[in-house]
């Protein structure tokens, strides 16, 4: 029934997206040393990190049953790819970066919120190895059931790229002003308002391109002439921009 429900473009029920991701929710897709780290980390609640991915994974499949229709359910399974997908993107860009500089992109996220800063990067690491698993079944199960052929999955793979370049932007220069802080206070906030009137207005930008790309990827398909167009036009204009931010970074003595 689900082979002909997935021919026919019928939406899945709950159950049906269960079976279809059952030997993953059994043994998932780690590596062997990582799997072994997940299931040995035991929270507060006495869950092991893969049982509350488990959990929450199934109810992300309850989210996408939700869904009425075959396209809306394909939808709400790529956005929550996108989502999953932003953690992974975050935890390489922000991996070996102190936390005061990335608090921004977490700081208003459970559990992030509620925890001492010291422990933020062991969190990140844990919503990154959550972040993997669902993105590695989202993928599988998207595939399953829509087909996904390469070309849906360069689109997928180039919003990625592009969230990380707007990440590299956003803490090498955020970087910049945190090494300041300390040893020359006032000029830390100086740059930081230079950041505030200069880059960030185009990372906001970028921020809205990423939308865009997200939606088309996950309704139809990316525009990738007029994508690329508004990306080569966002390079030029960071050329500039980080050059005046550059030239107000003090010199190291």
């Amino acid at each position: 029934m689900t082979i002909l429900k997935r021919l026919l473009k019928r939406p899945l029920t709950s159950a049906d997206l269960h079976r279809l991701t059952r030997q993953n929710l059994m043994k998932p897709p780690l590596p062997k040393e990582m799997y072994e780290a997940a299931a040995g980390l035991i929270g507060k609640s006495g869950l092991s990190l893969l049982d509350y991915w488990r959990k929450a994974f199934s109810m992300q499949l309850d989210e996408i049953a939700a869904r009425k229709t075959w396209q809306g359910q394909r939808a709400r399974l790529l956005e929550l790819f996108f989502a999953e997908q932003g953690w992974c993107d975050i935890f390489a860009s922000a991996k070996d970066i102190e936390a005061p500089v990335w608090r921004h992109l977490v700081s208003e996220v459970e559990p992030f919120a509620a925890i001492p800063k010291e422990h933020w990067k062991g969190l990140l690491s844990q919503k990154y190895i959550i972040a993997l698993l669902s993105v590695a079944c989202l993928e599988e199960l998207a595939a399953k059931i829509h087909a996904f052929n390469s070309a849906k999955k360069l689109e997928l793979r180039l919003h990625s790229e592009y969230y990380r370049e707007i990440l590299e932007l956003d803490l090498q220069t955020n970087t910049m002003v945190h090494q300041m802080v300390g040893h020359d206070d006032e000029g830390a906030f100086e740059l930081g308002g230079l950041k505030d009137e200069v880059i960030n207005p185009l990372i906001a930008d970028q921020y809205k391109l990423l939308d865009l790309m997200a939606e088309q990827i996950a309704n139809s398909q990316i525009d990738i002439v007029s994508v690329k167009e508004k990306i080569d036009a966002f390079d030029v204009r960071k050329r500039e921009l980080v050059g005046v931010f550059l030239a107000n970074v003090p010199k190291s003595p």
